[in-house]
């Protein structure tokens, strides 16, 4: 499951993999807790080491994760929410190739906006312009995303369960589909 950073990857991942009884597991939060990491979050991890730097990071539990974690389970009982930069990140895209339902949470760049500016500016955008910098931002992501997906599934300002259910619905309409 993919999504610009605050469009509810954990959120709507979580939900998800719990009325699936599936199991879930954040990309991010497993760069930062399983020891690839001694940041106490991504926002000092980029900070720290840049995006080259965070990039390897991002591949390194990819890898572990595919290879180390759940070998033959992809597509049968796991959701995965990856960061909103990992669609950047070709070495690890290539990690992750064409294994389960790839989903992108597509949310209006204005609603992720005002949610970036309420949990904080991001170290990906910059001080001068980080409007601007966030309209670039989702513009070069929304076009990788859209070719990632499997499936693209809007969400909106709803409460999470909701938007939950509609994934559901969807998911369940996909899967009618093949």
């Amino acid at each position: 499951m993919g999504g610009i950073k605050h469009c509810g990857k954990t959120t709507l991942g979580s939900i998800i993999a719990a009325r699936l009884n599936y199991d879930f597991f954040d990309l991010d939060e497993l760069i930062m807790k399983e020891g690839m990491g001694v940041w106490g979050s991504v926002r000092e991890a980029m900070q720290n080491l840049g995006g080259d730097g965070f990039r390897k990071l991002e591949t390194m539990a990819i890898a572990f994760f595919i290879e180390g974690i759940i070998p033959g389970l992809f597509g049968s009982g796991v959701v995965l929410s990856l960061g909103g930069g990992f669609i950047e990140n070709t070495e690890a895209m290539a990690y992750l190739g064409d294994r389960g339902t790839r989903i992108y949470l597509l949310a209006a760049r204005e609603l992720l906006y005002r949610r970036i500016e309420l949990s904080g500016k991001p170290a990906f955008l910059s001080e001068e312009n980080p409007y601007e910098d966030f309209i670039e931002l989702y513009a070069r992501r929304d076009s990788l995303y859209r070719k990632f997906a499997d499936l693209i599934h809007e969400v909106d300002e709803s409460p999470a369960e909701l938007n939950a259910q509609r994934l559901l619905l969807a998911l369940e309409g996909h899967y009618a589909g093949k």
